[in-house]
C-alpha cells in the first residue's frame, strides 16, 4: 500500500486486509439505518428492502497511515419469505448454502476491513422493526431526534403472542385487543416509544416486566372476561363515580401502613440509552421533598433501557418521582363481593371512620378471588398518586451539574445543491459586470446542513474536484433550521406542512423560503403554537411533487455555504462540512466526506407553471372519450428574481429562446408522441391521432405525460410528470 525509494528498491510499509463477512443479528428489521464498524459510522441510509449497498470510506480509523477504512459491497438481507441464497455466499459455500429467511443479516463481498492492523473490528448494526400486522396505525411513534420509537403495547402483545423468536405463545383469542388498543393510544399520545433490544439474556417475563415498568402499566388476566388484558397507570378516574369500600362492604382490614415522610424519594436519575448506544442519565429532584428531610437527599436509580432520548427520559423520571416523592399508604382488605369486578389498576375510595380515612383514592394492585362460595375476596391496594397535589419538580442543583458544551461532531441532514439563479441574483447581483462572463454551462456548488448539537455555532466548507489531493476552505455560514414532515404531502398551490417538534421562530418566518427535499417551497405563514408551516409549492425551477411523512425541509434562505469558483455540469466535487462548538472545530480528518455531481442547475430554464389538464389542475381523471388537452403558463428565470411566483400564476415572459416538449405515455407505459418545439401555452391530443399512436381502437384507460421547457441544448431542472385516468 506504500513505499520508498532506497538503492532502487521499494519497500513494503504495511498492507490492506480483505475479507468476507456472514453477520446476521436479528429475526426481522422493518428498514436499516447505520452500518457501525469499530463504534464509528461506516455507512447511513434508509434501507426497507433486500439490496447491496456500497461502503467508500477508506479513511474511517485513519487511512492509509494508521488503520485505514472500510470500502466494498455489502449485500443487505432482510430475510423475507422468498429470498434466495446470497450470491456471494453461494460462490464461496457451494449450492447447499441456506437461504436464511426470516434473520436479517449483511454480507460483506469481501470488502477492505483494514490497513496495517490484520484484526476486524466489531459490526453493528441500527435499524428500525416495529410492524407486528396489528395496529400499524399506532405502531410508530416520532421520537425527538427524528426517528420512531416503537408503541410498548405492541411490545408487549407480540412478546405474549409471538410463535417465532421466543414469545410466550398465547392465541390471539387470549387478548383483550380493547385493553390494548386503548393502552396504544394512550402511549402514542403521551408520545412514549420505546427503542430496545430483547437479546435473550432474560426471560421474556422478565422483558414484558421490563416494558410494563417503563410505562407504568399492569398485565393481568381479567377474572370477568377471561382475557390478557393490559391497563396503565394514569390519572382516568372520575372520584364521583368510583367504588366506595368502607364498613358496610370491608369485612376485614388486615393490613394498613403509611412509610414516614423522611424515607420518601426525593430525587430520581434515571438511566438511558441513546440512539448512538451511548449510556445517558437524566436527573430530577422534589425540591419540597429534600425540605422536609431536613435537605437530605433520598436518592433512586432506575434503569430504562428502552428510552433513547433525554426529553422522554425526563418525562419518565418525572412520573417516577411524582409516585415515590410522597409517604404513600398501603392497605390489605378483605371485602365481600359488591365490588367483585375490580381488577388490577382500578381505583377506589377508602373510608374507615377509626382512623378517620374519609374518601382515600386507593389504586388496586392485586385481587385474590378465593374460593366462589366463601363470598370474599382479597383487595391489595395503595394510595393513587394523582388524587394528591401536583408536585414541583426541578432538576439538580449545581452539585450534579454536567457541562452543557458538547465536543465538535458532524453535521446532521447535510443537503449538497447547486446555486439558484433567485440565489446569485440576490447573492451576486444581476448587473452587466457581475453576468458577462456567464455561460450556458455556468453553476455553482452550496451546502447546508443542520446543528449537531445545540451549541454547535457554526460550519464551515470545504471541498475538492474528485481525485485532486487538496482540500480548499470555502465558506463560513450559520445552520439553517430542519424540519421533519409529521404527516405526507401531496402537490399543491400552497400546503399546511406539520412538522414535529418545535419551530425556530428566529429563521422560520413568512417571506423566506426553504427546500422540501428537492422542491423549493416559499414561506407563507407560519402556526407556532400548532407546528405548522404554509407554504407557496413548486417555487423558483421546481414544481410540486409528493412528500412522505418524515420528510426534511431546510428553511435556507442565506444560510448556505457558497463555493464562488465556478464548475462545469458533470464535474464531482468532494465536500466536508466541519461544525464548531465552544470546545472547538470538527477537524477535517475526522468530518464525513460528501459527494456530488453537478448538473449545471443555474443557468436552466424555469418549467412551465399554472400546469392544467383539460381545464383542470391535475385531475386524477378525464371522461372516458376526452381528447387530452395540457396547458401551461410561460415562466421567466430572468424576470422571476422578486417574490416567489405560484404556480396558478399566469405568463411571466417566457425566457428569450424557450420552447416546450411534451412526452405522452399510453397506457402500457410506452411513449406514444413526442412534441417538441411547442412555443404556445397548450396543446390538444386528437383522439384519432392517439389510436393511430397507440395502435388501438378505442383511447387509452390512461395516459401519463412529461412537460418540460427547453432553451438550446438546456432542459428544465424538474420535468411536470402527470397521470390521468380515463373513467
Amino acid at each position: 500500500m506504500g513505499g520508498g525509494k532506497s538503492g532502487g528498491s521499494c519497500q513494503v510499509t504495511g498492507y490492506r486486509y480483505y475479507t468476507g463477512l456472514h453477520l446476521i443479528f436479528c429475526h426481522a428489521l422493518d428498514a436499516l439505518h447505520e452500518i457501525v464498524v469499530g463504534e464509528k459510522s461506516a455507512w447511513s441510509g434508509n434501507v426497507t428492502a433486500s439490496r447491496s449497498i456500497s461502503i467508500d470510506n477508506e479513511n474511517l480509523f485513519g487511512g492509509e497511515t494508521r488503520e485505514g477504512g472500510v470500502r466494498g459491497t455489502v449485500d443487505i438481507c432482510f430475510g423475507e419469505s422468498n429470498q434466495g441464497q446470497n450470491p456471494y455466499l453461494a460462490g464461496l459455500l457451494g449450492p447447499d448454502v441456506p437461504a436464511y429467511r426470516g434473520l436479517f443479516g449483511i454480507v460483506a463481498n469481501k470488502v477492505l476491513v483494514s490497513m496495517n492492523n490484520p484484526y476486524i473490528k466489531s459490526w453493528s448494526v441500527m435499524g428500525t422493526r416495529t410492524r407486528t400486522g396489528w395496529r400499524d396505525d399506532l405502531v410508530n411513534i416520532p421520537a425527538s431526534d427524528g426517528y420512531a420509537g416503537m408503541n410498548p403495547a405492541h411490545i408487549i402483545r407480540e412478546a405474549l403472542t409471538n410463535t417465532e423468536w421466543g414469545g410466550l405463545g398465547y392465541p390471539e383469542s387470549d387478548i383483550d385487543d380493547q385493553s390494548f388498543a386503548t393502552a396504544a393510544m394512550l402511549l402514542s399520545a403521551e408520545k412514549f416509544g420505546l427503542s430496545l433490544l430483547w437479546a435473550k439474556n432474560s426471560t421474556i417475563e422478565d422483558f414484558i416486566q421490563l416494558i410494563l415498568d417503563h410505562i407504568d402499566g399492569v398485565l393481568y388476566f381479567s377474572h370477568i372476561t377471561g382475557l390478557l388484558t393490559l391497563k396503565l397507570v394514569r390519572n382516568d378516574y372520575n372520584i364521583g363515580t368510583i367504588p366506595a369500600f368502607d364498613e358496610s362492604n370491608i369485612i376485614e382490614m388486615a393490613e394498613f401502613s403509611v412509610p414516614s415522610a423522611t424515607e420518601s424519594i426525593n430525587q430520581v436519575t434515571v438511566n438511558y440509552v441513546s440512539r448512538q448506544n451511548e449510556s445517558c442519565a437524566v436527573t430530577v429532584q422534589d425540591i419540597a421533598g429534600i425540605n422536609r428531610t431536613g435537605g437530605q437527599v433520598n436518592a433512586t436509580t432506575v434503569d430504562r433501557v428502552g428510552i433513547a432520548t433525554a426529553e422522554l427520559a425526563q418525562a419518565a423520571a418525572a412520573r417516577i418521582l411524582t409516585q415515590t416523592a410522597r409517604p404513600i399508604a398501603s392497605c390489605t382488605l378483605t371485602v365481600n363481593r359488591k365490588y367483585s369486578g375490580v381488577q388490577p389498576g382500578d381505583c377506589f375510595a377508602f373510608n374507615w371512620r377509626p382512623l378517620g380515612i374519609e374518601g382515600m383514592v386507593m389504586r388496586v394492585t392485586e385481587v385474590e378471588m378465593g374460593e366462589l362460595d366463601d363470598g370474599k375476596l382479597t383487595v391489595k391496594a395503595a394510595r393513587d398518586v394523582f388524587s394528591l397535589d401536583t408536585l414541583a419538580l426541578t432538576k439538580p442543583g449545581e452539585s450534579l451539574w454536567e457541562s452543557p458544551y458538547n465536543a465538535p461532531a458532524d453535521a446532521l441532514f447535510i443537503k449538497p445543491a447547486e446555486l439558484l439563479w433567485w440565489q446569485y441574483a440576490h447573492d451576486v447581483g444581476e448587473s452587466t459586470a457581475a453576468t458577462q462572463d456567464l455561460v450556458d454551462t455556468s453553476t455553482f456548488f452550496i451546502c447546508c446542513c443542520g446543528r449537531p448539537s445545540a451549541d454547535a455555532m457554526n460550519y464551515e466548507m470545504w471541498d475538492r474536484v474528485a481525485g485532486s489531493a487538496a482540500w480548499t476552505k470555502k465558506d463560513t455560514d450559520s445552520f439553517p433550521f430542519v424540519g421533519v414532515l409529521a404527516d405526507a404531502a401531496i402537490p399543491g398551490i400552497t400546503s399546511m406542512l406539520k412538522l414535529r417538534g418545535r419551530i425556530d421562530p428566529d429563521l422560520v418566518r413568512a417571506g423566506v423560503y426553504a427546500a422540501l427535499e428537492d422542491e423549493m417551497v416559499g414561506v407563507v405563514s407560519v402556526d407556532f403554537g400548532n407546528n405548522t408551516v404554509t407554504v407557496t409549492r413548486g417555487i423558483f425551477d421546481t414544481v410540486p411533487v409528493s412528500h412522505a411523512a418524515g420528510a426534511k425541509i431546510w428553511f435556507l434562505q442565506g444560510l448556505y455555504s457558497f463555493d464562488t469558483e465556478e464548475r462545469a455540469p458533470g464535474e464531482i466535487i468532494q465536500f466536508k462540512l466541519l461544525p464548531s462548538t465552544s470546545l472547538g472545530r470538527l477537524t477535517l480528518d475526522a468530518a464525513a466526506m460528501g459527494t456530488y455531481i453537478a448538473r449545471g442547475r443555474m443557468m436552466r430554464p424555469y418549467p412551465p407553471g399554472n400546469v392544467k389538464v383539460n381545464g383542470s389542475r391535475w385531475p386524477a381523471s378525464i371522461g372516458a372519450a376526452a381528447e387530452l388537452t395540457v396547458s401551461w403558463a410561460h415562466r421567466d428565470r430572468i424576470r422571476q428574481t422578486v417574490d416567489f411566483t405560484s404556480q396558478d400564476t399566469g405568463n411571466i415572459g417566457p425566457e428569450p429562446g424557450v420552447t416546450y416538449t411534451l412526452r405522452i405515455y399510453g397506457q402500457s407505459g410506452t411513449l406514444i408522441r413526442t412534441e417538441s418545439g411547442l412555443t404556445g401555452t397548450s396543446y390538444t391530443y386528437p383522439a384519432d391521432m392517439e389510436k393511430n399512436d397507440s395502435g388501438l381502437t378505442v383511447p387509452n384507460t390512461s395516459l401519463r405525460f412529461e412537460l418540460e421547457t427547453v432553451r438550446g441544448d438546456l432542459k428544465s431542472f424538474q420535468v411536470w410528470d402527470i397521470t390521468v385516468k380515463r373513467s
